[in-house]
């Protein structure tokens, strides 16, 4: 039997959050240098480990040629966490609907990223790119399997906004942890060990963290929760006639597109115009001081959400990034100041309005499944986070080919153009999640009073597959 109270105990919430210390760890590894990893700058000592394609008529870089990798294995994976999200809220056994498949998806997870790192040819092959694209099928399969039902974890163990606010926020100073980690112990570890040792590093972190926190969890999580009867096809209907989900999703993935987008591009930014000696160092560095911003803006974002609500910081947050990314055109090439120095202030600066990207999605989505409660009588947060993350992935996707595009004006010292746009096309896109933010409703806490007082419709829905 599950033991449930109307709170999480503080002690269970630190643990369930704890997840956040592996689970960013091996997300922000991914992003920062995983296609440095693979298409390191011509400048570096080794070479790229996919060649370019020649086929007369038709030629691609290898920066490009794996950017197309890595954006087609994001995009086709996505696609199985609506399945994913369904299967889940439908699961019944004697653990409940969540908690089987974080049991026995994770090792699979912890495994499959530690592989990434290796390539089974030295130099440039196609042998890799096929590696890489079958290794992180693999290992996004397996991420969704655990980390999908985990996150939808959220609303079924905390329902009110201060539940959920204060778990949220736990998560983010974990996250930050965890993005400390990835950001910035992996630079020294790679230039140390290299990106071998560095990957079974992080791989171990992201198991143990995770295992932590289904321990935490493991006595709250309803067992009892009716499972939703809705066949695959009805349960994405309902979903995507969620008005309120629909004015959030797309400005989640151009977010999201704008921060992974900056990330990749930090290394790049170090290696050719901050300090081409110990990149990894210095990328390490900036990345520390982009953190300590994140974790001083949080209290302040965390107090905005009790006195103005989700949607108003949310929407701030989106707003600052896409006024203040366009301003990286000028980081590093200020005439007078090290570019060092200039590089710190530039993260810093970035990391104040970004913090919003981690703190406050969980929290709206958590309240679009309580809203998605009134209209068709069913739990269904798997569903929900799936399908923010279907279209969260396949935005986010296109970030590292839309890199790897914009560094084709010109990745280097000399030839700086593409490096120094990477900040006005990120603006650019955030900006565009704000626009579409515009039209996002709901409150903080959602009733059915709360709901009609917005101008919202209670009324039940009929889904017909």
């Amino acid at each position: 039997m599950s033991i449930i109270s109307d709170r999480l105990p503080l002690i269970n919430k630190l643990l369930y959050t704890s997840d956040m210390v592996g689970s960013q760890a091996v997300a922000q590894t991914r992003n920062l240098w995983l296609l440095f990893f693979l298409a390191p700058p011509a400048s570096a000592s080794v070479g790229p480990a996919v060649p370019p394609i020649d086929l007369g008529f038709f030629s691609l870089d290898s920066r490009v040629f794996i950017g197309l990798v890595l954006t087609a294995g994001r995009f086709i994976e996505a696609f199985d966490d609506p399945i994913i999200g369904w299967w889940s809220d439908r699961t019944r056994s004697r653990w409940g609907r969540r908690l089987p498949f974080i049991l026995f998806a994770t090792p699979f997870y912890a495994i499959f990223f530690a592989l990434l790192w290796f390539t089974p040819v030295g130099g440039a092959s196609l042998v890799n790119a096929v590696y890489i694209f079958v290794i992180l099928e693999l290992f996004f399969l397996s991420n969704t399997l655990s980390g999908g039902p985990y996150e939808s974890l959220l609303p079924e163990i905390a329902r009110s906004h201060r539940d959920r606010m204060s778990i949220v926020g736990w998560q983010f100073y974990f996250g930050i942890l965890g993005a400390a980690l990835g950001l910035t112990l992996t630079g020294v570890i790679q230039d140390a060990f290299g990106f071998k040792v560095m990957g079974l590093v992080i791989a171990g972190a992201g198991l143990a963290f995770r295992y932590l926190g289904l321990r935490g969890v493991w006595n709250h999580a309803p067992r009892e929760t009716p499972a939703a009867q809705m066949s695959l096809r009805e349960a994405f209907t309902a979903t995507l006639s969620n008005k309120q989900f629909l004015y959030f999703v797309p400005t989640f993935v151009f977010f999201q597109l704008a921060v992974a987008m900056v990330i990749a591009w930090l290394p790049f930014f170090v290696s050719e115009i901050v300090q081409p000696e110990n990149g990894g160092t210095a990328t390490a560095i900036l990345t520390v001081l982009a953190l300590a911003a994140m974790a001083l803006s949080v209290v302040l974002l965390w107090k905005l959400s009790n006195a103005k609500g989700k949607r108003w910081v949310y929407s701030a947050c989106l707003l600052g990034s896409a006024i203040y990314l366009p301003f990286l055109y000028f980081a590093g090439f200020v005439p007078g100041i090290p570019p060092l120095i200039q590089g710190a202030v530039m993260a810093f600066l970035a990391g104040l309005p970004m913090a919003g990207v981690n703190l406050m999605p969980r929290a709206i989505t958590a309240d679009i499944t309580d809203y998605d409660e009134i209209l068709t009588g069913m739990r269904r947060e798997g569903m929900f986070f799936a399908t923010q993350n279907l279209f969260e992935k396949v935005g986010s996707s296109f970030s590292a080919l839309l890199l790897s595009v914009v560094l084709l004006i010109g990745e280097t010292a000399d030839d700086p153009l593409g490096i120094r746009l990477v900040g006005p096309v990120a603006g650019v896109v955030a900006f565009l999640g704000f626009l579409l933010f515009r039209g996002y409703r709901l409150p903080s806490t959602v009733t059915r009073e709360t709901v009609e007082a917005a101008g919202l419709s209670v009324t039940r829905r009929t889904i017909k597959s």
